[in-house]
């Protein structure tokens, strides 16, 4: 079955589960708690899902599933939280995906550093996820 085409950011939310809408929120409120600068963010489909984007980098995906919070792809530990890629052993699925049950509550600490260690990734935020 192929994954539907949407237009916007909003034409995807408006097709999620409430459930789903919640954890893109909170994906959305971590990214602009960790890059408070409006004007270096921005989110836009890429892929068919929503993505953030800071200075023009591609930093992170993230999915509204049915049962689960999706982010793609699987960041590496950061110098500055070595333990990152072990804890997030329970939530990998395939190569590079990520899945946050709903049911489960979702872990907004552990997904606030998978963020943060995106944003290091790419240079445009240093350790700790503070702005630069």
């Amino acid at each position: 079955m192929a994954m539907p085409r949407y237009e916007s950011v909003a034409e995807y939310d408006a097709a999620c589960t409430d459930l789903a809408r919640a954890a893109l929120a909170t994906v959305r409120g971590l990214s602009a708690e960790l890059v408070p600068d409006a004007g270096r963010r921005e989110e836009r489909l890429s892929y068919g899902i929503p993505t953030l984007f800071v200075e023009g980098r591609r930093i992170v995906h993230y999915a509204g599933w049915d049962a689960h919070l999706a982010l793609y792809p699987i960041p590496p530990s950061p110098a500055g939280d070595p333990t990152l890629r072990e804890e997030l052993t329970a939530y990998v699925r395939g190569k590079g995906t990520l899945h946050f049950p709903y049911a489960a509550g979702l872990p907004v600490p552990l997904i606030r550093r998978v963020v943060a260690a995106h944003l290091e990734r790419a240079g445009v935020v240093g350790g700790g996820g503070s702005a630069s």
